[in-house]
């Protein structure tokens, strides 16, 4: 869970992506799922390596999908949309949904993913780093290459990926407990369908 001060940003940015996607219907609806922490992340399937085709987007509804055991949608992508919580650094946002889960206030689940590349990549990373442990997170290594997760309590549903001249952060939204708890444990194969 991200303190108060950040989530309130994220969450109304999220709202207002997740309803303009509703809004438009989605791009992809083949959603595939991903892994969980703690355990070893298969490798990633060849539909992983291409993303969402026409997107830019590093990771496929249906990779999602599979990694998580969940139905999920592209709900909508965004190019150059200035991170919430870092003024000045733009990234591709893209915002997969899950409409067949609904979680407190009939909301669904999110997962957003942030694709930050360039000059900015490596500060990304380390804003995302500093964010976890500044906010009573302990961040940790992903059994996926590269990879970073952020556990608050006892759930990890914060993740970054640092590879080849960009930073991916992949973090789900609207989560109840139950939900954050089951996530836990397939965040990393969750990372390893990432591109």
């Amino acid at each position: 869970m991200r303190p108060k001060r950040r989530i309130a940003a994220l969450l109304v940015s999220t709202a207002a992506l997740a309803m303009a996607a509703t809004a438009c219907g989605p791009s992809d609806t083949s959603g595939t799922p991903t892994g969980a922490a703690g355990t070893k992340a298969p490798a990633a399937t060849s539909a992983a390596a291409e993303g969402t085709p026409g997107t830019g987007c590093p990771l496929s509804a249906a990779d999602l999908s599979s990694a998580t055991g969940l139905s999920f949608e592209l709900g909508d992508t965004r190019q150059d949309h200035e991170l919430e919580t870092q003024p000045g650094v733009k990234a591709l946002v893209c915002v997969f949904i899950s409409p067949s889960t609904p979680q407190d206030a009939g909301d669904p689940l999110v997962l957003r993913v942030d694709t930050i590349t360039g000059a900015n990549a490596a500060a990304a990373r380390t804003h995302f780093e500093s964010d976890c442990t500044d906010n009573g997170g302990t961040l940790g290594e992903s059994a996926v290459a590269d990879g970073k997760t952020c556990t608050r309590g006892a759930n990890t549903i914060e993740g970054d990926l640092g590879k080849g001249g960009r930073t991916v952060d992949v973090y789900f939204v609207n989560a109840t407990t139950d939900t954050a708890a089951a996530m836990t444990e397939k965040f990393d194969k969750v990372l390893a369908a990432v591109s």
